[in-house]
């Protein structure tokens, strides 16, 4: 009963925004169809179906691409900042 209370005060949604999707075994409400996938996924790993745990597999190899192309965005940024100032201060201090 306390959990029960705990979920509700934790994962209210504003009246406003109806939910996008909701977990087929808890109905907990989710912003995007995706989080829901996701928690379907990592939740209730042990009964969701094939389908489900396919369209989770998915979706983390997504984010997982996501990711990799951020941190090489990030990665390569830094080196040019790093590059440019390198070369302004070469070109300040040589004159």
């Amino acid at each position: 009963m306390a959990t029960e209370r705990a979920l509700e005060r934790e994962y209210e949604v504003p009246a406003d925004e109806p939910p996008a999707a909701t977990c087929p075994y808890c109905g907990r409400p989710f912003r995007s169809e995706r989080y829901a996938t996701f928690h379907v996924g990592v939740e209730h790993a042990e009964v969701c179906s094939e389908a489900e745990r396919d369209a989770f597999d998915e979706e983390r190899d997504d984010e997982e691409y996501e990711l990799f192309t951020f941190h090489f965005k990030a990665a390569v940024t830094v080196f040019l900042v790093y590059f440019l100032f390198t070369f302004i201060y070469a070109l300040v201090w040589s004159s």
